[in-house]
């Protein structure tokens, strides 16, 4: 027999033209979908580089859009950035839809969500002046991580920071539990 009639003779089946319209294609399999962690992080760092027009005006098209998560149009819009973040992945604010540093490190501390160290997506709190908030995106250990922060120099930046140079309430709300 030749190689052919054998394949015939042992039940190969020849491949199906691809004119058939029978045939039908093995799906991918299905890439997990991204954690609510990871989201955070991704909305984060698509925020970097919008600034105020004109600088130190706390406005701007962008800056606007970012306080509209809070209301709180032209006024500081650090506490803005985290809640314009967490509305994105979330669908909703926390705390009361504050844009205040201050009652959001309070709101944290009175529903159980301040940690010790800094949460991978979790806000963060500067206890300096005014205050100052950002959005964990990268924890380099106990003390040091990168953080995103609306109204850093009139604009939103990736910055090092290491709580042992600078007071901090580190949160892990619900949605990250």
């Amino acid at each position: 027999m030749s190689p052919a009639q054998l394949g015939d003779a042992a039940g190969a089946s020849k491949p199906a033209s691809s004119s058939s319209s029978s045939a039908t294609k093995a799906k991918p399999p299905a890439k997990p979908q991204p954690t609510v962690v990871q989201r955070i992080v991704e909305e984060a760092h698509s925020l970097l580089g919008i600034h105020e027009v004109p600088p130190g005006s706390n406005q701007g098209p962008d800056v606007r859009r970012i306080q509209s998560a809070t209301g709180a149009y032209g006024a500081p819009w650090c506490v803005s950035t985290v809640q314009y973040i967490v509305r994105a992945v979330t669908g909703k604010t926390i705390a009361d839809d504050t844009a205040n540093v201050y009652y959001l490190a309070s709101y944290a501390g009175s529903h159980g969500w301040v940690k010790p160290r800094p949460v991978n997506a979790g806000p963060v709190c500067y206890h300096v002046g005014a205050g100052h908030a950002g959005t964990v995106v990268q924890v380099l250990d106990q003390w040091r991580f990168y953080a995103v922060e609306g109204n850093e120099a009139d604009a939103v930046r990736l910055m090092l920071r290491d709580s042992r140079s600078i007071p901090c309430t580190f949160m892990q709300p619900p949605y990250l539990d």
